[in-house]
């Protein structure tokens, strides 16, 4: 069977930031594909979940999916709404949230336009993992909390103090690759 790798980048990043790239170097024999949302500094959630519908395939395969901050409220909103079969094996939530954030309120209006279905994506989804970093700068800890909790997602937190970023130092991330290659063999 096909193992599809496809990950979702959060606001102000593009495909071509942070670990992404990486990433798709670092799960062998899986076809990877790294979405490129439009406009990520003053993101539309219409237009995100078009990218989405237009760019992953669930209708086949073995699906995982990775997604980072802004990127993490996208996917779950998207899932919540996919018609049919969700076929997927697993997630993996790097720094997210589904709450709005204190301290960016320019994504309010998009936040508050998502619609999580928690009990169908615990329900459908069989492996969802929760990567939050003890000092997260851009979302607080309490909100990728908040989220693992309503999703009871594998929690794993990281001595980190920032947001995941390359700005960071996060060109790699080593972590995210062992659960992503742990979903698929299982």
């Amino acid at each position: 069977m096909n193992k599809y790798l496809y990950i979702a980048h959060g606001y102000n990043a593009n495909s071509q930031k942070h670990w992404f790239k990486w990433l798709t170097q670092h799960v062998p024999s899986v076809d990877s594909k790294i979405l490129d949302f439009p406009n990520s500094s003053n993101p539309i959630l219409s237009d995100w979940t078009d990218t989405l519908k237009a760019e992953v395939d669930l209708t086949s395969g073995e699906n995982v999916i990775v997604a980072h901050s802004l990127g993490v409220v996208t996917v779950l909103n998207y899932l919540s709404k996919y018609e049919g079969k969700l076929n997927i094996k697993g997630l993996v939530l790097v720094a997210g949230f589904y709450e709005e954030i204190p301290e960016l309120s320019k994504l309010d209006d998009y936040i508050q336009h998502t619609n999580i279905d928690f009990e169908k994506l615990k329900e459908k989804v069989p492996n969802i993992i929760s990567i939050i970093a003890t000092n997260d700068r851009v979302v607080p800890y309490k909100l990728s909390e908040n989220l693992a909790k309503k999703l009871n997602s594998e929690f794993v937190t990281i001595e980190h103090d920032g947001h995941f970023c390359d700005r960071d130092g996060y060109t790699s991330f080593p972590e995210v690759a062992s659960y992503v290659n742990r979903i698929l063999n299982q």
